[in-house]
């Protein structure tokens, strides 16, 4: 197939990342892909095309929409659209593709899945990877059916409308799309999991040199991340008291000075803002059991990717979430790779950690079977199938 990829960032920037994986895994399977993404100053100076990684990507300079202030962030959104609509008209117009591929965040693509439709006669296929705008209500980014709240649900409806396949993460996330969208015809939902490319287990080259047990909590720090909670947690009088247990947070985000701040006399824990990559992989190898933190206040079931990153190495997990998402059932039962909790029970999360530390066999039962189950369940070779079947007219 002719795959058209739209995108807010370049996929192929995290080398290791799920959509750089997939590109990778489309391309190997005879698929030709060509990328469209909404660029900011960093990725380029002008809208340009070119070729890397064997794919063509269509760099459009539209502005930057991470590490801004918001108003910013909402102008450069708000030009995602027309530009990508001019870009695409200029340098694509002769062009001909079976499938246009996409996944949320944005929900703001649905004039240019639309022009793509009409334009070459594609199939659209869209991997729903956030619910939104209810995940933004749900953590107070915005107001219950204020202006805001019912100009995203316009826009959500109409992508949904204008996506041929919708790919869900996981069952639950299927069945809050069900529930929520009624008008939907249900053939067009499909379970449609993260998946990521199998790669070898990298082993620490240390030896361990004390009886440690490092948990680590890496990537994006925003508030969807329910940070709050973690740190409360971490700094509780209980885990101060906690002599085995050390917290490793790295990342960036919109809470991170607040991550700084809260941890600079942590005697059990510290905080790292940035590394690059074969740093943060060495790092991560270092540590015996990987953290997933969510906003308890969630009403809509999230799958963070970082769980594959986890299962990957062979780690066990331990997980703070809210009670809606299936993520609880995944890690204490289908996969059997982690323990759970819910991110406002401190008590809860403290029994776990000591649990853990305790018990090195656990911790290598679960991050055995983890990666048992990420071999088995989420290859990239599923995605590729998954659009393989239902991307074809």
């Amino acid at each position: 197939m002719d795959i058209l990829y739209l995108t807010l960032s370049d996929p192929m920037l995290d080398s290791a990342g799920i959509y750089s994986d997939l590109v990778h895994a489309l391309k190997d399977a005879g698929h030709k892909v060509t990328i469209v993404f909404a660029a900011g100053s960093k990725e380029t100076d002008c809208t340009r095309m070119t070729e890397e990684y064997g794919v063509r990507i269509l760099k459009v300079l539209v502005g930057d929409l991470f590490g801004v202030p918001l108003v910013k962030k909402g102008i450069n959104t708000l030009k995602v659209e027309p530009y990508l609509l001019a870009a695409m008209k200029q340098y694509l117009s002769d062009e001909r593709f079976d499938l246009c591929l996409y996944a949320t965040p944005p929900v703001t693509f649905a004039s240019v899945v639309t022009y793509c439709k009409k334009k070459y006669g594609c199939r659209s296929f869209l991997m729903l990877k956030d619910i939104f705008p209810q995940n933004a209500v749900d953590i107070g980014m915005f107001r219950k059916n204020g202006l805001l709240h019912r100009f995203f649900l316009m826009k959500e409806k109409r992508l949904y409308e204008q996506s041929d396949v919708i790919g869900c993460m996981s069952a639950a996330n299927l069945e809050f799309i069900k529930k929520h969208h009624p008008g939907l015809p249900l053939e067009k939902l499909i379970i449609f999991p993260n998946t990521t490319a199998i790669r070898p287990v990298e082993k620490s080259l240390n030896e361990k040199r004390d009886d440690k047990v490092r948990f680590v909590f890496g990537g994006n720090l925003g508030k969807p991340q329910g940070i709050d909670f973690l740190l409360k947690a971490i700094t509780s009088d209980r885990m101060k008291k906690n002599k085995q247990a050390q917290f490793l947070i790295i990342g960036s985000g919109s809470e991170q000075d607040k991550v700084k701040e809260a941890l600079e006399n942590a005697p059990n824990a510290s905080f790292i803002s940035f590394l690059p990559h074969d740093e943060y992989v060495k790092v991560m190898n270092e540590c015996e059991v990987g953290l997933i933190s969510l906003d308890v206040r969630f009403t809509i079931p999230n799958y963070p990717s970082r769980t594959l990153a986890y299962m990957s190495q062979a780690k066990p997990i331990l997980a703070c979430t809210d009670r809606n998402t299936d993520i609880k059932e995944l890690l204490t039962e289908e996969a059997d790779c982690g323990l759970w909790c819910a991110s406002d029970d401190v008590d809860a999360f403290c029994e776990h950690v000591e649990r853990l530390c305790q018990d090195a066999g656990l911790r290598r039962r679960l991050g055995e079977n983890g990666r048992r189950y990420l071999e088995e369940q989420f290859d990239v070779k599923r995605s590729v199938a998954l659009i393989e079947k239902y991307g074809k007219k």
